[in-house]
């Protein structure tokens, strides 16, 4: 829609400096990507998207219905013509590169998200998979989110006009309200209900950025302004001021797009909104290089994306400065001959026929994706015995099917068949993954009259107060849980957690009581209280007369991934494998402190310690990451479901009635 022969044939006015100012907002999520701690910020360059493309749709949209020359179905070609070459070139050509380089479940799951990248649902199927923007990783069509939003808003947005338009001397004050309401939405799910993913990608949260743009449009077009020179010079500069304090005070640590999102948007505003002749934007957006970047700036956010998650699965996610410097070279040329041979020639045809041939070229695209979701289309990576690698990344198995879902408090939990003595295993994913040797246990010992309950939430720590940014639910789960673990039929009482990962600055987890609030990650203050906290609540148990376990961290890191323990290359010998046991020693020294103050205070509560590492690592010192050949881990902090099942024995005690030595046996 930047395109100058597409305004000027709706008799808009091109300006140059709107493009100038598309480019801005693409090297600033470019350079984001490729260098985010020297440009933590730059992300708000999609905000400025949003409000450019606002603007420039709604004007041409508003003019149309003004002429009565507006088409619902032309204003969809035009639309696909827009859209549909770079895209379906960019996505055809992931796959490709893909295919090439990825194991089976990540190139399973790179065929559903090119299916939500053809039907603009991108956002959707990633706030579902819990993806989380700042830190997702191997995820080559990430970027794809934000155009969904876009095109989201535009298949609402002209009939929304054209119910209104009948009533157009109040469409101002739907726009404003409709700005509003989706703003009010953004705030409720960011700050009452801690929903950041939610909030960040999904298009009742967005809207309201891209109805500023509308806003401007319809002022622009029916509301006398003040065009003074010195006044849009004033505008220019106060728009540029917002954009450069926005990059200055915004970074992925901020609860975003909330009221944070005012700066890059109200910027974009009033930069649009100062005209082309404003100094700013004569002199430096409307700068034909600028220009040019902003001509091309929909194939560069395009290919850059996946060519800078392939850069990082090539260099285990530690890529070389010159491999990043080749990656945005590559981006720019890719971009030029995206524009000038591909999307410049598709405009020249009719559009209507345009239209229909991407459309079917997009069906097209889309059962390509699809055939390799369903496994249809296999990598390459299967040709060479890559296949264990695979599995070991799928091989997860809860709820087993033996457990059955149950309701306490609008909270789920899982339990087994109803026997007498109840055993609750309470946790995080890291307790979910001894469900498979529970079942094993009690299928096989029919005689044992136990009910196994897992009152469980996949990253929520087991700890009251600790609350997990972007998850909402965890805070109300880990009350109702321990609520549930009072019942006095419950007997013994498990409590389990991958404990350190919610220190990490990724997880942002934090600790909220009274007036306290700190991230876990940030302040050894806030640890004291957890651990304080979780003393309490074992205790509580214990006085209750429970037997109480608390499982300690199993070894953890990237290194464990069996996507990471495997070198891949475009050239040469494509895949070779790189991957050593763990060190014992080394796991204890990074558990740093936490873990064994973790371990005193279970003691002290009058609980019982249950040490993974004790079974999972052997005489020597060494925790093998392999057994009988087999990968044990299926990512970086879980066990594989099938090693579980077979091999860890280590709460076996809980159901046999055996004490828990004896079943601590080694893996060797």
């Amino acid at each position: 829609m930047s395109k100058k022969g597409l305004l000027m044939n709706q008799n808009i006015v091109y300006r140059s400096d709107i493009d100038g100012l598309r480019a801005v907002a693409v090297i600033l999520v470019v350079f984001f990507h490729l260098f985010p701690e020297a440009n933590p910020g730059g992300f708000i360059g999609v905000d400025i998207f949003f409000v450019i493309s606002g603007f420039l749709i709604s004007t041409i949209i508003f003019k149309n219905l003004d002429n009565n020359s507006f088409s619902i179905l032309d204003f969809y070609f035009r639309r696909i013509v827009r859209i549909f070459p770079a895209l379906i070139l960019v996505l055809l050509s992931t796959f490709l590169i893909g295919w090439l380089l990825l194991l089976d479940g990540e190139f399973k799951n790179l065929g559903k998200h090119i299916i939500g990248g053809i039907g603009f649902v991108s956002n959707v199927i990633q706030w579902r998979e819990g993806l989380n923007y700042f830190n997702s990783y191997l995820k080559p069509l990430l970027n794809l989110w934000s155009l969904g939003v876009e095109e989201q808003f535009y298949f609402v947005w002209p009939f929304v006009v054209i119910i209104c338009w009948r009533f157009k001397k109040y469409l101002l004050t739907i726009i404003i309200l409709f700005l509003i309401l989706s703003f009010i939405v953004n705030i409720f799910f960011l700050f009452s209900l801690e929903n950041l993913n939610f909030s960040y990608k999904m298009p009742v949260t967005r809207f309201w950025e891209i109805l500023f743009g509308s806003l401007l449009g319809y002022i622009s077009l029916y509301k006398k302004r003040d065009d003074r020179k010195i006044i849009n010079n004033i505008k220019s500069f106060l728009g540029l001021s917002f954009i450069i304090l926005s990059l200055i005070f915004i970074n992925s640590g901020k609860l975003f797009p909330g009221f944070w999102a005012l700066l890059p948007v109200i910027g974009s505003y009033l930069i649009i909104d100062s005209g082309q002749n404003s100094y700013i934007n004569r002199v430096f957006l409307a700068n034909q290089y600028v220009v040019y970047l902003g001509l091309i700036s929909y194939p560069i956010y395009l290919w850059h994306w996946p060519l800078i998650t392939y850069n990082k699965l090539l260099f285990s996610d530690q890529p070389p400065l010159v491999s990043l410097i080749i990656v945005l070279i590559l981006t720019i040329f890719l971009s030029m001959i995206t524009y000038h041979f591909l999307e410049k020639p598709i405009k020249k045809v009719n559009k209507k026929f345009a239209a229909y041939t991407l459309l079917s070229v997009s069906l097209l695209a889309g059962l390509i994706g699809l055939s390799g979701y369903i496994g249809i289309i296999k990598p390459y990576s299967d040709q060479f015995g890559m296949t264990e690698y695979s599995i070991a990344i799928n091989d997860w198995n809860f709820p087993t099917k033996n457990l059955q879902p149950r309701k306490f408090l609008d909270t789920d939990f899982y339990e087994s068949k109803d026997y007498k003595e109840k055993i609750l295993f309470l946790g995080d994913s890291n307790m979910e993954q001894y469900a498979p040797r529970i079942e094993r246990l009690l299928s096989e010992n029919k005689n044992i009259e136990k009910k196994s309950i897992f009152f469980t939430k996949n990253g929520c720590m087991p700890i009251k107060n600790v609350r997990v940014l972007n998850k909402p639910e965890c805070h109300p789960f880990v009350n109702n849980a321990y609520k549930f673990s009072e019942n006095p039929e419950i007997k013994t009482v498990v409590i389990g957690s991958l404990w350190l990962s919610y220190f990490d600055n990724n997880t942002k987890a934090y600790y909220q009581n009274d007036n306290f609030i700190e991230y876990l990650s940030k302040s050894p203050i806030a640890s004291d209280k957890v651990l304080n906290e979780f003393q309490l609540s074992v205790k509580k148990l214990v006085d209750l007369k429970k037997s109480v376990y608390v499982i300690l961290n199993i070894p953890r890191g990237d290194g464990l991934q069996p996507n990471k323990m495997i070198n891949r290359s475009l050239v040469g010998e494509k895949f070779s494998l790189n991957s050593a046991n763990l060190d014992k020693d080394e796991i204890i020294n990074s558990y740093d402190s936490f873990v064994k103050r973790l371990k005193n205070v279970v003691i002290q509560a009058g609980a019982q310690v249950i040490d993974p590492l004790d079974y999972l690592c052997d005489n020597d010192s060494k925790c093998p990451i392999s057994f009988e050949n087999k990968l044990i881990y299926k990512d970086s902090g879980h066990l594989r479901a099938s090693f579980v099942r077979e091999n860890v024995k280590y709460l076996d005690f809980l159901i046999l009635d055996n004490k828990m030595s004896v079943s601590m046996d080694k893996v060797e």
